[in-house]
């Protein structure tokens, strides 16, 4: 997880706007987070864990100062707007145009926008909703996707509640109706009625990097004028309430002795108690005694994630830094998305046939599968094996248009492959690729990436050299098995808990090497049982595979003009890879 961190490293009052509306319902992520925890606890370790890794580099200095101000995020949506029959244009089916005027709004909130209320000091949340452009069966969509669920009884008299649905729906009722790929496009839910055993609600969303990702809306706050989106969405980028720790029954206010660990997690927002759940008047603070602080409020009672009369128009500079932190560990996947895109990745290919999973052996929700592949040109983010989905085996080739899934890679030259797990659950990782072309995998010859107790936030990775005798200038099938750490995985096994899905790989040509070849200064010889090299600029780090991609040598730290290196096989073809300290790659075939 430092890794990837370095990677990504290395006022106005409330009066003066009394014509925007106050939204007094509450926002129920809180419960549903707490409820996602005790059901996913290892998401919830994976949330510290990271929260720890920021609070050191808050403290350090070195997050604010690193991050990229001038960047905006572009997030592809779709807004499911979920009727009760009602005909489109009135308020429990909204139009198009009330969608899309609601989301313009939210933009301007995140960027502190004066059109969308927001104060002169807000600070901006790198990030801008874009209407998906291409719909996961591949045609053109407006990003609007309508979902009529007025042969839902329940939801036309009660509309959304998790808590009791006696005479409401389970929000899972709803998403079975409509979800597109979590991986491409952050689904927006707007709903007629949002209620919880609380009360009414405006809406709730998950935070990132877990097995859940969408946001539900009531009708009555997607609208011009209320902040409610961005608030869920602000929790969709891991930040919590203002109040965060406030204790409701004691009236306690949130402990604050260490800002990166405690309340909000942010050091600029004041520590203060839910202006709904206090005993203050209940009119807006701005000007009064915060009771936590013993001074005036200073912005908490107008912060976009806080519960208030005033009107939101504010957020604070460390809010944007813990938002972007979260956006780039967690939000890579619609960072990258094509979606957003007119024109579609062209994946056609024609692949000789091999075995495919028909069933699971276990189909439940143990968030077990593949996320992320990354070859060459392939960068395809996919979400984990879901039983709603029934996504067992995904075939990425062909007609599939929501990401890159084919790639051209040369003979003799090493690849880097990355293949990053399910969001629960330590994995193995297996990858083959089908060298022979002849259907099958084997799995010694052509298994290229084997790797155990792969948890989520690591990878699993390897360099990928093709053998000589692979065949090029063809497409060749590509296969990604993810299962639960221990179970006996082969290219056809049936998966017990995770997913296989195949790409498409095409090995160009490449001429072997004489054995005294000349390049860039650099001579690389060979005598009977050893590769010899001469370079007038030093090398400094030297790796050597056999035909199979096995490695045989590993020598980085190195200074030298000259090496000896010891082979101690015979009748075997190796690659040679020498790096100069100039950043120079000579890369070389030898047969012994």
């Amino acid at each position: 997880m430092k890794r990837l961190l370095l990677s990504i490293i290395l006022g106005l009052s409330c009066t003066q706007f009394h014509a925007q509306k106050t939204e007094l319902l509450e926002c129920g992520t809180d419960e549903l987070m707490r409820k996602h925890y005790e059901r996913f606890p290892e998401q919830k370790a994976q949330d510290d864990a990271f929260n720890l890794e920021l609070s050191k580099l808050i403290k350090s200095g070195k997050l604010a100062s690193k991050i990229n101000k001038n960047q905006v995020y572009e997030i592809p949506v779709v807004v499911h707007v979920v009727g009760d029959g009602s005909a489109i244009g009135t308020v429990n089916n909204k139009s198009d145009a009330d969608i899309i005027a609601w989301i313009n709004y939210t933009n301007g909130v995140f960027s502190g926008s004066s059109s969308s209320g927001m104060s002169s000091s807000s600070a901006i949340l790198p990030v801008k909703f874009v209407f998906a452009k291409i719909s996961p069966n591949c045609t053109t969509t407006n990003g609007i996707n309508r979902i009529n669920a007025s042969h839902l009884p329940k939801y036309v008299s009660g509309g959304v509640n998790n808590d009791n649905t006696t005479n409401a729906v389970a929000a899972s009722e709803i998403t079975a109706l409509g979800m597109w790929d979590t991986s491409k496009y952050y689904n927006i839910y707007v709903v007629k009625k949002l209620t919880s055993n609380s009360g009414g609600l405006n809406g709730f969303a998950y935070y990132p990097g877990g097995s859940n990702d969408y946001s539900f809306m009531s009708t009555s706050a997607s609208a011009v004028n209320a902040q409610t989106l961005a608030h869920e969405f602000g929790h969709a980028l891991g930040l919590r309430h203002t109040h965060e720790g406030f204790n409701d029954s004691t009236g306690a206010c949130p402990t604050n002795t260490d800002c990166t660990l405690q309340g909000d997690l942010v050091c600029d927002t004041e520590p203060m108690k839910s202006l709904y759940h206090s005993s203050v008047p209940h009119t807006c603070q701005t000007g009064q005694i915060n009771p936590c602080t013993s001074l005036t409020y200073a912005g908490g009672e107008r912060n976009v994630m806080s519960y208030t009369y005033c009107f939101r128009d504010l957020f604070t500079p460390g809010q944007s830094d813990r938002a972007t932190a979260q956006l780039l560990q967690y939000r890579q996947s619609l960072i990258n998305s094509p979606v957003a895109g007119a024109t579609t990745p062209n994946n056609a290919v024609s692949l000789t046939t091999a075995c495919v999973p028909t069933t699971i052996t276990n189909p439940g929700n143990f968030n077990i599968g593949i996320t992320s592949v990354k070859f060459g040109s392939i960068n395809n983010y996919s979400p984990n094996y879901k039983a709603a989905a029934n996504n067992f085996y995904e075939n990425f080739t062909g007609t599939y248009c929501l990401g890159v899934s084919k790639t051209t890679i040369p003979s003799g030259t090493s690849t880097s492959l990355t293949v990053a797990p399910g969001t629960s659950n330590p994995h193995i990782i297996k990858v083959y690729i089908d060298y022979n072309n002849d259907g099958q995998f084997n799995e010694t010859t052509e298994l290229v990436l084997n790797q155990s107790n792969i948890a989520n936030g690591s990878t699993a990775s390897a360099s990928v050299t093709p053998p000589s005798n692979a065949v090029v200038n063809t497409a060749l099938r590509m296969r990604v098995i993810g299962e639960y750490n221990g179970t006996a995985v082969t290219s056809c096994s049936t998966p017990k808990y995770g997913q296989v899905e195949d790409y498409s790989v095409i090995i160009t040509p490449r001429t072997l090497a004489t054995k005294n070849v000349t390049e860039n200064q650099t001579v690389i010889s060979q005598t009977e049982n050893t590769v010899d090299i001469k370079s007038d600029i030093k090398i400094t780090s030297l790796v050597i595979y056999d035909a199979s991609g096995r490695m045989l040598v590993n020598q980085n730290n190195l200074k030298a003009t000259e090496l000896t290196i010891p082979i101690n096989a015979k009748n075997i073809v190796v690659i040679v890879k020498a790096t100069q300290e100039n950043g120079k790659v000579i890369t070389k075939k030898l047969k012994f």
